[in-house]
């Protein structure tokens, strides 16, 4: 999914001046962005893409990407022209997702190495005359199928999920949920409230920048992607933790409300609506599988569409 996003993919606190006179060529652009990469400044990198109206995925992407240049990775960017294959490539992964591709003039290709030397590889994003300026660009939803997104009823989604069969700790994929499961009252009973909570936690560790709070908020993959120590034991320095924290959070669910659900085994389905991140809602069934006391995310069919103004 990552190399899929990234290859459709890819604000402003810089002065119009300052971020035309940076971005006024696609060498200027790739150089800019560079800097960015290697101060981890995601501020200075936001300037330098166009993705105002894209999921929070996207965002994710995008981000890590500076993350992961200012620290685990040594980065150089570099731009070339589109070729007939990179348009080709665009328009074929838009219509995949009932989406359109923007106009491209180029491509910004982000070469990584993992300074531990585990792994190597290439990232490329879309850039385009934006304005006066080269900015990283997306593809994105038309305003027909954001209407259709918002239109689509929550009983619809469920439907979606339950055909398309939930994989159980046997490894069997069942598609009898509908008539198997039990109905959970409106609040979602015991996983509805429990998953609630833990959102609450993980929001409040976001907002006060605490990676410690982040890694015991929620169940094993929280302690995972928040650990204070690496594999080997090693401790990860504070300011690479919040930054990991602060990347992931744009696509955490937060005011999470639940609307009822489905309980079969250690396995939940709730209905529920929130926001993201980036402000977008969120709404429709999320798969929840009980670790402990805790309720870890094991899939979902959510829509995802900007709030109303």
């Amino acid at each position: 999914m990552k190399s899929l996003l990234f290859a459709t993919s890819l604000l402003a606190t810089l002065s119009m001046t300052a971020c035309s006179h940076a971005t006024s060529t696609p060498a200027a652009l790739a150089e800019a962005f560079q800097s960015a990469l290697d101060k981890g400044d995601f501020d200075a990198a936001r300037v330098f893409a166009d993705i105002d109206d894209t999921p929070a995925e996207l965002h994710f992407y995008y981000f890590d990407v500076v993350r992961e240049c200012s620290g685990e990775s040594t980065c150089s960017v570099s731009a070339s022209p589109a070729t007939a294959e990179d348009r080709a490539q665009l328009e074929a992964t838009a219509r995949q997702l009932n989406a359109q591709a923007p106009p491209v003039d180029g491509m910004i290709t982000v070469t990584s190495k993992a300074k531990d030397g585990s792994s190597s590889g290439n990232m490329t994003m879309p850039y385009a005359k934006v304005g006066d300026r080269y900015k990283i660009v997306t593809i994105r939803y038309s305003q027909n199928e954001l209407a259709a997104l918002r239109a689509k009823s929550d009983q619809a989604l469920v439907d979606e999920l339950f055909a398309g069969g939930i994989r159980d700790s046997s490894g069997e994929s069942r598609t009898d949920w509908a008539t198997a499961a039990t109905a959970l009252p409106t609040d979602g009973g015991a996983p509805g409230k429990a998953f609630v909570a833990q959102t609450r936690a993980m929001s409040a560790a976001v907002d006060a920048r605490d990676p410690d709070a982040a890694m015991r908020s929620g169940g094993q993959m929280a302690t995972i992607v928040f650990r204070d120590k690496d594999f080997e034991g090693k401790l990860i320095a504070l300011a690479d933790r919040q930054s990991k924290l602060h990347v992931q959070s744009l696509r955490m669910l937060r005011d999470v409300k639940v609307k009822g659900g489905y309980l079969l085994g250690d396995d939940a389905v709730l209905l529920i609506e929130a926001r993201n991140g980036i402000g977008w809602i969120e709404r429709g069934p999320i798969l929840l599988s009980r670790e402990g006391d805790s309720w870890d995310k094991a899939g979902d069919n959510l829509v995802s569409y900007p709030a109303a103004k």
